[in-house]
């Protein structure tokens, strides 16, 4: 991705203030990593965060985890993919 946490956490809290009805989701799907707590890449500014990383920026902003999956069939030489379904944690 291209936001910083701080940036993250806010569009996270904006998301969740916008749910109105009773069974909606935020969907969220963006490469992971592994080894590290995330992965700066100079060349394109852009940051890979790992997976318990991501899901402690959504804590922050007050969201809950209601659905998690791993994209399947992917090839093993780039970055895991969860799919993830988050409601605000009332």
């Amino acid at each position: 991705g291209y936001l910083t946490d701080a940036d993250c956490v806010d569009l996270f809290r904006r998301c969740g203030s916008s749910l109105r009805q009773p069974g909606g989701v935020i969907c969220i799907k963006d490469n992971t990593c592994t080894e590290e707590a995330f992965i700066l890449d100079v060349d394109d500014a852009s940051v890979t965060r790992s997976l318990p990383y991501l899901l402690n920026l959504t804590k922050q902003a007050g969201l809950k985890v209601v659905f998690q999956r791993m994209q399947e069939d992917f090839p093993e030489d780039i970055f895991p993919v969860p799919m993830i379904a988050l409601d605000v944690d009332r």
